[in-house]
This record gives structure tokens, sequence and C-alpha cells, in this order.
């Protein structure tokens, strides 16, 4: 017991929470264990401790300093609340007298931070006085993870994290002793009557979202859907919920997938809210309600029946919930051979995969299609390998030729489309997960966001590796304008000045590579392993090709709101 400052109460409070990274922070305890991580800028910081908490499932903190520093984290916290990652956002305004309240006499560094904030985050508070400290943070993470997890945004004024106070006066809590850290609650009755809804069915098609992946439910879907012998089905952003070679699961950009979703009787749809990339759960995607019923599993009530309207509601974390189901249905019913649809949803796919396979098997043309250094990838890195998508037109060549083979193994900013969290987010995955490989392919133009981040992977020892399809242009945009136009706009300024992006992260002292096929592909990515250090791949792509990239009618579809069968 004795006198600390409020930044160290503010440290000892996220110890008590189980945080062992904390970005952007200027002075810790080393005692706590809990180690320091400064990106270069405070929305790569962000969306690091977003891919970080989608791959451990925690919660993870991210800090900034007064006036820019706030202001640069902005864009990494909206890019959480898009993908329901609970990030806990600390920023410091300056001393309480001539702070956010005082913004008009012009202070430098202040701004109105609360305000500027609040649309971004579920909650934010501003703590007044050093004996909240506790208080703030038990709130911050108990509405981070609570629902719908989400970011949250505490803001501490300087002078009260310098204040020195006696610790008698304050209570450092564990987590199990105020929020809920192990979900259990579900209700047995709509249990029983969505287990019923699900046996008395045709066809079921289990359709899995971010709350899926996010609950780390994989084995209970795949055992429900083996026993009842229906279709999966994810969206992008549930990739590997089950692997993609399973036999029931159809993937999120083929043809199989869509009629899957549309003939089902029955759509078991685990934490989805049937968004605009699932084309708001409405025909033709999907069946008519009246003749599809539907059961919706989700954390957070206000997201039942939001889109498309629901027979079954069940509230709770899926993983729980659909192990209860599994065992409702068995008392249903016994095991049942896969529907007789799913040979023709599979004969369908595989044609399907038959022809990508075709486009990319000439591994000596030069320059390259971008799926084939994916399909390398999928040879080269085991199972759970995480793999980080960024980029526009880039990752629908991600998403088409990336085999997806275990749950929280897929990184993308699905919901937000924000370009440059590639190499951030492969940072953030190499922490929570420093004993597996982490790599990453992304656009070029992506990569420009936030290349300052391979210093961080350099300082922090991070051996991601970061594949660069290079076809020198603002891909998607030559897309948009070639199917809104006719004809490519070059007044726009889409073009890039040539860059060697291999020998930039040399200089910066990672390991480069320049590759032009895919035939060099493979060596490159054993020697970048052999290097030990964080690595960029320089690979030449075909411009022509790039510009019509695999699954681009679906994606135009989902953008429109217009799918023609």
């Amino acid at each position: 017991m004795g006198e600390i400052t409020g930044g160290e109460l503010l440290v000892r409070c996220l110890h008590a929470e189980g945080v062992a990274n904390i970005h952007a922070l200027e002075r810790l305890g080393k005692d706590l264990g809990i180690r320091l991580i400064v990106p270069r800028h405070e929305a790569a910081a962000a969306h690091a401790c977003d891919a970080y908490t989608r791959v451990t499932g925690e919660p993870a903190v991210v800090m900034a300093c007064a006036g820019p520093g706030a202001a640069n984290l902005l864009a990494g916290l909206m890019c959480a609340e898009a993908e329901g990652s609970p990030v806990v956002a600390i920023t410091t305004t300056r001393r309480s007298e001539i702070s956010d309240s005082y913004v008009h006499q012009g202070g430098m560094q202040v701004s109105r931070h609360l305000d500027i904030f609040r649309p971004a985050v579920k909650w934010n508070g501003k703590v007044d006085h050093w004996t909240r400290i506790p208080d703030m943070v038990r709130h911050a993470f108990r509405v981070a993870t609570s629902g719908r997890p989400g970011p949250v945004h505490i803001l501490i004024p300087e002078n009260i994290l310098g204040q020195r106070c006696d610790d008698s006066d304050v209570q450092i809590w564990d987590p199990d002793k105020y929020r809920i850290v192990e979900s259990a609650s579900y209700d047995p009755d709509a249990v029983q009557r969505a287990a019923k809804l699900l046996v008395e069915a045709d066809l079921v098609n289990i359709h899995c979202g971010n709350g899926a992946e996010r609950a780390a439910a994989g084995a209970e879907v795949q055992q429900l859907a083996e026993y009842l012998g229906c279709a999966v089905t994810n969206t992008i952003r549930a990739r590997g919920i089950i692997s993609d070679e399973h036999p029931l699961c159809f993937h999120p950009t083929c043809l199989s997938r869509i009629m899957a979703n549309s003939q089902a009787d029955v759509v078991l749809a685990v934490g989805t809210r049937l968004g605009e990339l699932n084309m708001w759960g409405r025909p033709p995607m999907w069946g008519e309600p009246q003749s599809q019923r539907l059961i919706q599993i989700d954390t957070e009530p206000a997201n039942i029946g939001l889109n498309r309207p629901v027979d079954v509601p069940l509230i709770g974390d899926a993983r729980v919930i659909l192990s209860r189901l599994l065992d409702a249905v068995r008392e249903l019913t016994t095991q049942r051979e896969p529907h007789s649809k799913i040979a023709e949803f599979r004969s369908l796919q595989d044609d399907w995969q038959k022809e990508l396979d075709e486009a990319v098997a000439d591994m000596e043309r030069t320059p390259m299609l971008t799926g084939q250094i994916l399909k390398v990838c999928n040879d080269i890195f085991p199972p759970d390998a995480i793999f980080v998508m960024d980029g526009g037109n880039t990752t629908l060549w991600d998403i088409h030729y990336h085999v997806a083979r275990a749950q929280q193994t897929v990184i993308y900013s699905m919901n937000y489309g924000h370009l440059g969290t590639g190499l951030p987010y492969a940072i953030g995955a190499q922490l929570a997960r420093p004993d597996i490989p982490v790599y990453c392919v992304t656009g070029d133009s992506a990569f420009g966001f936030n290349i300052q981040e391979l210093e961080t992977a350099v300082r922090n020892n991070l051996p991601v590796i970061i594949f660069v399809a290079v076809d020198g242009a603002y891909g998607m945009e030559k897309t948009a304008q070639q199917r809104m136009f006719g004809r490519q706009a070059d007044w726009f300024g889409h073009d890039h000045s040539p860059v060697r992006y291999d020998q930039v992260a040399i200089a910066m002292g990672c390991h480069g590579e320049f590759v032009s096929k895919g035939s060099e592909i493979k060596a490159a990515v054993e020697r970048a392993q052999a290097s030990g250090k964080p690595a960029v791949i320089h690979a030449v792509v075909d411009p022509v090709a790039n510009v019509d990239p695999p699954g681009n009618w679906l994606w135009t579809a989902a953008r429109t709101g217009k799918l023609e069968m």
C-alpha cells in the first residue's frame, strides 16, 4: 500500500483484466509483465488490436495521446466497431483546466474528444477523479465484451494520470467479479423449438457469420451439420469456421452457396445480421420468408429479426447454444445421411473450382495472376497459419483462391473494407500467436497506407510475411470506372509511379523478395522464412486481368442490391 500515480493505477487495472500488450503507451510497470508495442501510427495500433481480439477472443487495449494522437486513432476504432471487436481505447487530454470543456479558448492539442469519439464506439466516458479510474476501466471492459462486442473509449486528463494518491482509496477487481466472462445463459424452451424446427425440415442450411467465428464455434457447427446432413455456408468474415475442404461446406462466392441459402426450408443463422453482403437476407439469395423459416443465434438481442423476420430467436454465445441445440436434436432424431441436394451443390462447386484452377495453372506466365500467390501459399503454410487479406480487387482473388482450413485464421476488414489494415492486422495476429506463421496478401495501393509499420514489425521481431500484389494502380477504381463508364478515366490518377516494395522493405530492416511468376514464389517464401525477419515479397501481377477479378459480378450485385439468378 502507498502512493501511486493515476497512470500506475490505470496499468494495474489493465493488468487485472489480463492485458498482455498495450499499444502506444509511454509508461507501464515492467513488473506486471505487460509488453509495450509502439506502432508508427495510431490507426495501425487500433488495427493491430482489432486483429489481436479476433485471434484470441479477448479484449485488447490501445492508447493515444491528446489531440493528433487521438485523432489518428479514430479510423482504427471505426473498423473495430464495424467488425465487432472489443478494443478498449484510452486517450489523454490536456490538464483539466484547459481540456475539452475549454476548447474555445485556444489550448494547444485540445479538442472535443468525447464528442468526436462517441459515434465510433459503443460507449465512452471521461475520468474526472483519480479514484474513479478502476470504475471506468471496469465499465469499459464490461461494455466492450457484452452483447455484440465492440470498441469503447476512456478519456483521462493528463493531470489525473500524473496525480499521486494512496492506493488504499481504490479497489481493483478481477474480471469474473464484475462482468460475464463465460457465457452459459440460454433459453431451454427456445432451444427445444429450434431443434424441432430443424428436425422437421427437409433441407437445412447453417449460415455462419462474425458471431460464430468470434465464439470459436466451429466444432459445434460441424457436429450439428454432420448430424443433420445439411449444408454449411458462411460470410467472408467467418471463413474457416469449418474447413473449406469439408464436403458439407460451400464457398461464400460460389453459386452453390446461393443455392443452399435460397433452397433451404430452414436457415440457422449463427452470429450474423444478414447485412448488405448477405443481400439483407432477402430473395433471390434467400427464400421467401413465408416458406423459409429462420432460426437466429446472436449475443445481441437488437440484431434479432433485424433484416428478416425470425421464427425462433436464440440469445447467447453461439458455441454454448449450438452445443445445447445439438443435444436437443439428438433426442429427437438419429443421425442423418447428407441430403441429396448436397451432391448437387458439390458438383456445381467442383466445376467452379476446376475453372478457377485452370485459370492459374500456368505458373510460368508473366506477369502472374494474383490467384497464383494463394495457390502456392495453400501448399506452403500449415492449416492453422493466420491469413490476412487487404486491398480492393486483391481481396477478391484472396477470397477465391485461399483455402481456409481452421476457424479464427482469416482476418479481413469485411464490414468496413478499410484499406491499409493488412500489415497492422498481421502484426496484431503475430503478437497474439507468436507460435504460428502469419502472412498477408495485399494490393500495392492498400499496402501504401501503413507501409511505415514494417519498422514496427522489425523492432518487435515479428516475422510476418507480406505479399504485395503489384499492378501499379488503384485496381478496384479501374474496375468501377470500366463498369460505370465503359472506359478507364485516366484523369482520376489511379496509376502509381513505380515502387519496388521489396527494396523499401530491405531499407527498413526487413527481408525482401521480387517475383514475377508463380514458379518463383515457393523459393521466395522459403528464403523469407529462413531469414527470421519480417518479409515483403513484391509480386508483379497482371494489371489487365486485375481489372476483372473472379467474383466481381457478385461483389457488384451485393453493392447495388441487384442479384440476377
